[in-house]
C-alpha cells in the first residue's frame, strides 16, 4: 500500500460541494451561452437573466472555494504522477480558477457598458435605437435594458466605472467599442473555459481507468481506500 494511500485521498465535505456545484452551474452557463444568440425576444430575455444569474453564482462559489482551499489543505496527488503531469494537473487548476474568475467578469462589465437610464448619454442613444425608449434593444449592449435580477430577487448592479463612460454623448461611441472588445473576451474565454474543462476531465479519466489511482474517490464518488 502507497504512502497515498494510507493518508487522507479525500477532499473534505465542503470542498466536494463547492466543486460539483461549480461545475454543475459553469457547464449550464456555457451551454447557454453558446446557444442563446439564438433565442428570440422575450425567451432570450429569460435566458440572459439565467445566464447572469449562473455565472455570478459561480463567482460566489469560486471566492468562497479559494478562501476554504487556503485554510485547508487539499488531499496529497498520487505519488506515481510523472513531474510533468504534476505541472499540468496545477497549471489546468490555476487556469480554471482564473476562468472561473474572470469569465463572470467580463459578463458582468459587457452588463455594465451602457449608458446609464436617463443619462444625456442613453438620450444621444435614442434617435439610432429602434422605437426607443423601451424598443427592442440587446441586452446589456450599449442603451439596452436595465441589468436582469440574480435569480429573480436582486438587480445586478452595473460597475460604476464602466458605466460612467457613456455618461456623456461624447463617451457613448468608446463606450460601444469598450463593450464589444468585453464580448470579444467573453466569447474566447468560454472556448477556452470548455477546453479546460475537457482537459482537467481528460486527466482525471485518464488517472482513474490507465493509471488505477482513485481519481475520481478524491471529489467524493465511489469510496477511497482511506475510507477502510
Amino acid at each position: 500500500m502507497t504512502s497515498y494511500e494510507t493518508t487522507r485521498s479525500r477532499y473534505t465535505r465542503v470542498a466536494i460541494i463547492l466543486h460539483w456545484a461549480i461545475a454543475a452551474f459553469i457547464i449550464f452557463n456555457l451551454a447557454l451561452g453558446f446557444f442563446m444568440e439564438g433565442f428570440q425576444m422575450p425567451l432570450r430575455l429569460i435566458v440572459v437573466s439565467l445566464h447572469v444569474s449562473s455565472g455570478i453564482t459561480v463567482l460566489a462559489l469560486t471566492v468562497i472555494r479559494v478562501i476554504w482551499r487556503l485554510t485547508h489543505e487539499p488531499p496529497p496527488l498520487p505519488a506515481t504522477l510523472k513531474l510533468w503531469e504534476r505541472r499540468l494537473a496545477h497549471a489546468v487548476h490555476v487556469f480554471l480558477y482564473v476562468g472561473m474568475v474572470l469569465m463572470p467578469l467580463t459578463g458582468w462589465a459587457i452588463i455594465s457598458a451602457h449608458p446609464r437610464a436617463g443619462s444625456a448619454g442613453e438620450a444621444a442613444l435614442a434617435p439610432v435605437l429602434p422605437n426607443a425608449p423601451g424598443g427592442p434593444r440587446a441586452p446589456g449592449g450599449p442603451g439596452g435594458p436595465p441589468p436582469p435580477k440574480i435569480w429573480g430577487l436582486f438587480a445586478l448592479p452595473a460597475i460604476t466605472a464602466i458605466e460612467s463612460i457613456g455618461e456623456t454623448p461624447g463617451g457613448v461611441e468608446p463606450q460601444k467599442v469598450l463593450h464589444e472588445e468585453f464580448v470579444t473576451w467573453h466569447r474566447f474565454g468560454g472556448f477556452m473555459l470548455l477546453a479546460l474543462l475537457i482537459l482537467h476531465l481528460a486527466g482525471a479519466l485518464k488517472h482513474q481507468f490507465i493509471d488505477r489511482e482513485l481519481e475520481l474517490q478524491r471529489m467524493g464518488i465511489g469510496r477511497s481506500k482511506s475510507d477502510g
